[in-house]
């Protein structure tokens, strides 16, 4: 009886000992890498998989599901409709402990992130529990943009979440026409991997200031003189249609700014952005060095 006990407890700690761990994950491609976790497998799987589902038509995308399997559909795709959805699966294995790990399918071309998508106040569009959407063959990462307007006595707060196609983030696009330390501010974080833009809304810093001096103008008959603080570079004209009138707003503006990399608002007989870097530089002269045409 003693013989009999030892050799089933010897049994059940040898089949213990050969069982086999695996990556357990179902969700985006993107986020397995930080998401997938240790799974001890039953006796019956020997395999570690790793299958990618391909769906299509009316929505698309990809689902990534890795976990233990008996070999049986190893190395192997599948198509074919489900509920009017066509959809194809791609099974690899591989038979060592936590081989999966880094384990696979080829996404194709037609491999898209998914980023969060919101627009609205920031309290409302803050954290992570937004729809979201898959991304353009060309929209490469994710991208949380934080919007201060302060051109007026009341200072209005917007986040935008969506995907991105800017081959390099814009950083911060800001100006200034002298009456707040910032009158625009739109900061830009973008980010790589799907649903990565989980982020809250960053709020505007104007930094020290940087020595450089520019025309202000909050109206085209208020003239004056300010300091740029922080990434603030350029002395700046926001012109209407005609060059021989004043302009409608002047003061300090980012390189982003000048570029007109950013959400466009709207200011009345604004069409046009003229920058300088020298101080005193502005008020639309003949120095200018970008002219932006919204």
């Amino acid at each position: 009886m003693r013989l009999l006990l030892h050799t089933v407890l010897y049994s059940a700690l040898l089949c213990l000992a050969s069982s086999l761990q695996c990556f357990q994950y179902n969700g985006l491609p993107d986020l397995a890498k930080e998401e997938q976790v240790v799974k001890n497998c039953e006796s019956t799987h020997q395999y570690c998989s790793s299958s990618l589902f391909t769906y299509g038509d009316l929505v698309s995308g990809n689902v990534l599901v890795k976990g233990c399997s008996t070999g049986q559909s190893c190395n192997k795709t599948q198509s074919g409709p489900i509920k009017f959805i066509q959809t194809s699966e791609t099974v690899l294995c591989c038979d060592t402990e936590l081989c999966n790990e880094h384990l696979v399918p080829d996404l194709g071309e037609d491999a898209r992130i998914h980023c969060l998508a919101c627009q609205g106040p920031p309290s409302y569009c803050g954290g992570s529990s937004h729809p979201n959407l898959r991304c353009g063959p060309s929209q490469k990462s994710c991208i949380e943009v934080s919007i201060t307007s302060a051109l007026s006595q009341d200072i209005h707060h917007t986040m935008i979440k969506s995907c991105s196609n800017t081959s390099s983030c814009p950083g911060l696009s800001a100006f200034s026409n002298g009456k707040n330390p910032v009158s625009y501010s739109c900061i830009h974080h973008c980010c790589n991997g799907s649903l990565c833009n989980k982020g809250n809304f960053a709020a505007e810093d104007p930094g020290a200031e940087n020595g450089l001096e520019c025309y202000s103008r909050s109206s085209p008959k208020e003239v004056s003189t300010m300091r740029c603080r922080g990434q603030m570079t350029q002395c700046v004209d926001l012109m209407g249609e005609s060059s021989h009138s004043a302009p409608v707003m002047s003061g300090c503006a980012t390189e982003s700014f000048c570029q007109g990399l950013y959400p466009t608002f709207p200011i009345p007989g604004w069409t046009r952005t003229v920058c300088c870097t020298k101080s005193l530089c502005n008020q639309g002269n003949s120095t200018a060095t970008n002219d932006i045409k919204h």
